[in-house]
This record gives C-alpha cells, sequence and structure tokens, in this order.
C-alpha cells in the first residue's frame, strides 16, 4: 500500500484524527469537534479539536463537505490511519466457523466453491465480496480417467493438479475394456503434467502413434481438443450488492449507479482492480480506477496458477476487520488446494 508520505503527525494530530477516523468508519457521516471531544473523554476541549482538525484539513487529511458539517477523512488520513494507527481487529470464532463451513461444504467445481466464498466475505464484512477465479489455460493436468456409460458412450474426466476436474461425455465406436485402458494409459503418458494450454497446441504431435494404432477414438480426441480441454477462463463476480445499497456514502442515486456500472461486465470488474497483487494482502484506498471505493484483495494459488478474492467497499470500510477477514479467507483457499495437491501426489506414489 502506498502512502503519500512516511512522515509522521504530531501526537495531538494524531490523536484527533483517528477518533475522527473511527467515528466517521462506524457512522458515514462528517465528524464533529464536539463528537471527538467526547470520545476523548474531554482531554482535549471542542474549541482544541476544532484547530487541529482546520490544521489536518490544511495538510489534506480532512475535509468539509459542507459549511455547517464536521470533517470527513480523505484517502490520504485513511492510508495513514492504516499504516500508522490502526489497531487490528480478529474475526469472532463463529465467523470463522463460517468461513471454515464453505470449504468443509461439497462443491462439485471451482465456480461453486468461489460463489460461497464470495458470498461469505458480502455476509461477514457488510460490503461487496469479490472472488476472480483462475485462468484455466495455467491448469495442469494431473490424469484422464475413462469411465464406459454404454456400449457407444464414456465420460471422460480431466482432473488437474489442484483437484479441479472437468467431465465430458464422448460417443464413441464400440472399444473393449482391455482396449480403452491402453488408451487411457497412453493419454496419461502423453499428456499428464501439461498445462492445457500446452496439450491443446500440440496433442496433434504428441498422440500421432495412439491415433495410427488405436482410430477413430483417439482421432475424436485430437480433433476436439479445443472443447475437451477447456476450463473456464477468468471469471470475475461480486455478491452483497444489496450491502452497499444504505450506506450513506451511495444515498445519490448517480454515485451509487456509477459504482454499480463498474461490476456489469467481468471485464469491467477486473479492469478496475489494481494489478497486480504483490504480497498477502494488499489494501488500496481510493485507487485511481475507482476513486470511491476501498479494496482489500489477496492472491490464491491453485496450481501454477492464481485467483484473487477479496472485499470492496466505500473508502471508509471497517478495514481492521476486513484485512484479517481476507488474509484468513486467502489462506483456508490456499491450504485446501495444497492438501488436494498432496493427495494427488500420493495417489500416484510420487
Amino acid at each position: 500500500m502506498n502512502i503519500e508520505s512516511d512522515k509522521k503527525l504530531s501526537s495531538r494530530f494524531e490523536l484527533v484524527l483517528r477518533e475522527l477516523v473511527n467515528e466517521h468508519i462506524k457512522t458515514g457521516a462528517p465528524v464533529g469537534s464536539r463528537t471527538i471531544s467526547k470520545r476523548l473523554g474531554n482531554a482535549l476541549s471542542a474549541a482544541t479539536v476544532r484547530n487541529v482538525m482546520q490544521d489536518l484539513e490544511e495538510l489534506g487529511f480532512v475535509r468539509q463537505p459542507h459549511t455547517s458539517a464536521g470533517r470527513v477523512p480523505t484517502a490520504m488520513a485513511l492510508r495513514y490511519f492504516i499504516k500508522f494507527l490502526m489497531k487490528p481487529k480478529r474475526l469472532s470464532s463463529i465467523e470463522q466457523q463460517k468461513i471454515e463451513r464453505v470449504f468443509l461444504g461439497e462443491f462439485s467445481d471451482i465456480l461453486q466453491l468461489l460463489e460461497g466464498v464470495g458470498k461469505i466475505l458480502a455476509s461477514i464484512s457488510d460490503e461487496l465480496g469479490l472472488i476472480i477465479s483462475p485462468s484455466g489455460e495455467e491448469l495442469i493436468l494431473h490424469r484422464i480417467e475413462l469411465i464406459p456409460v454404454t456400449s457407444d458412450r464414456l465420460v471422460m474426466v480431466l482432473v488437474t493438479k489442484s483437484g479441479l476436474t472437468r467431465s465430458i461425455m464422448m460417443e464413441i465406436p464400440s472399444i473393449p475394456k482391455r482396449k480403452l485402458d491402453i488408451v487411457k494409459e497412453g493419454l496419461n503418458q502423453r499428456l499428464s503434467g501439461l498445462k492445457f494450454a500446452e496439450i491443446k497446441r500440440t496433442i496433434s504431435e504428441r498422440l500421432a502413434d495412439l491415433e495410427s494404432l488405436y482410430g477413430s477414438f483417439t482421432t475424436k480426441i485430437v480433433q476436439s481438443a479445443e472443447e475437451i480441454f477447456k476450463m473456464e477462463d477468468e471469471v470475475a463476480a461480486v455478491f452483497g450488492r444489496e450491502n452497499i445499497i444504505h450506506k450513506p456514502e451511495f444515498s445519490d442515486l448517480e454515485e451509487l449507479r456509477e459504482v454499480m456500472e463498474l461490476f456489469e461486465t467481468d471485464d469491467e470488474l477486473i479492469r478496475c482492480l489494481p494489478h497486480p497483487v504483490d504480497s498477502d494482502v494488499e489494501i488500496f484506498v481510493g485507487p485511481p480506477s475507482a476513486e470511491q471505493l476501498g479494496m482489500v484483495i489477496a492472491n490464491y494459488p491453485i496450481g501454477s496458477s492464481k485467483g484473487m478474492l477479496g472485499v470492496l467497499g466505500p473508502i471508509r470500510m471497517d478495514y481492521s476487520k476486513i484485512i484479517e477477514l481476507v488474509s484468513f479467507t486467502a489462506k483456508k483457499m490456499s491450504n485446501l488446494w495444497e492438501t488436494q495437491e498432496d493427495k494427488n501426489v500420493k495417489g500416484t506414489g510420487k
């Protein structure tokens, strides 16, 4: 996270700024000097607080939205607060259990899991939950299973190194079980360990000998490779849109519409997110692509590919809690796929 300056404010300035930010995070409303004075137990008079806030305004840390209103922190103030003044909050045991239940539930593919993750992020944060799936092109094939259904139909199951699966129903000429096992073994010997993108690019050469030996079925795999070895492209989605409708910042319908337009399509959403995410969790307060929003984002690995998850909301989000929420969820996601990869390695005896 970039901070405009590492220069520290005086202790009195920090005291007032901390209380102003905490109160604004809680209410979303401008904060007056009397409110801050009361929060400080009248350790500073309202007049003194007012003078400090005027100085903070000159430094660019607060602004006064209306002549008679109190002050609100700027994006610069919130970045300063996160770096120097914020106290981390731990998730409650109940919140941790809610997240863990998402990963313990049944899910048939990654998109179903990510939907659950996005919804729980939105629910616990009371903001927008964000998920971006990894690109399917980067997934690595672990093995292929061929499961006969009828005499002329089978299910081809692609199992990736990270445990994701794809099932394809195929019509085939009648093939004896023994011959089918030989084809399966040949496919795994030639394709296991390769990225889907590489398989599609080189499958014709890799299966040339199998095609000459086992004819039409192998030819069909080669000709249909683009469709067979196709996982979903990068998918982005937000959950909890209803959470931001009641936020004071978006009471103006035009401002709400502008925010909602950022999430109308996957491309728009991905475009507005800062890239890349370099550390475990990154915090963006009013980035150029979405100045009215705050973002807490983390990577999660799936094999050699990466996805993203996080929380989006108004720039006054409760960052202390949301940072812990995103970090905890990303670690659970990483642990899930590491466990799945370990199972795959043990299953092959490698």
